[in-house]
């Protein structure tokens, strides 16, 4: 018979108490940090990024809206005006899209409407609007490149027809003015389309 020794056999028993006695518990897995994608500011593909780079695309995201929301009230309101043929003052909606220099600009084009007995007719037929990302100018908080097609309007003077409208891009400029974004200036060109 084979005996073992008693301090072998006491140290498995020890293990075997020791063992059984001893809840199991499952080793806590850290749960997985929340994945966020982002797109670039200028478009292009999503890309994994962080919190604060995911928060940050959100708001430049609802800015570029906002943007874009101010420019195509202005716009309306431009074509209206255009229509008419003028305007010796600014209207509500100009003040509230509108600021400085760019506001200058549009009323010094009512005034010559108005002078020359100026009017437009038809439908520019594209709007095209993409940011400019890093772009400012005038303590700008956002700006974006927007082509008008407006070789479809045709100007009228006097009743009489008098030309066409071209296409143009403009790099528009976008501030905060006691607390609302407006349009406070823009560079411009001739284009031969707004593709």
């Amino acid at each position: 018979m084979l005996h073992r020794p008693r301090r072998l056999v006491f140290t498995a028993a020890a293990l075997c108490l020791l063992a059984a006695c001893t809840p199991t518990s499952p080793t806590p897995t850290p749960s997985p940090a929340p994945s966020y994608r982002c797109t670039p500011e200028a478009g292009g593909d999503e890309f994994d990024c962080s919190e604060a780079q995911h928060d940050g695309m959100v708001a430049k995201d609802e800015l570029y809206a906002e943007a874009e929301a101010v420019y195509r009230r202005f716009y309306e309101e431009n074509l209206r005006i255009l229509r008419l043929g003028g305007v010796a003052e600014p209207t509500p909606v100009l003040l509230a899209t509108t600021s400085g220099s760019y506001l200058r600009d549009a009323m010094d084009t009512y005034a010559y409407f108005r002078k020359h007995q100026l009017q437009i007719q038809g439908e520019d037929r594209a709007v095209v609007l993409t940011r400019l990302p890093g772009k400012s100018r005038q303590g700008s908080v956002a700006a974006m490149s927007i082509c008008v097609d407006g070789r479809s309007v045709q100007f009228l003077k006097d009743g009489k027809p008098d030309g066409y409208g071209s296409a143009a891009v403009d790099e528009t400029y976008f501030a905060r003015v006691d607390g609302a974004l407006k349009i406070i200036g823009a560079d411009g060109k001739d284009v031969t389309t707004c593709a």
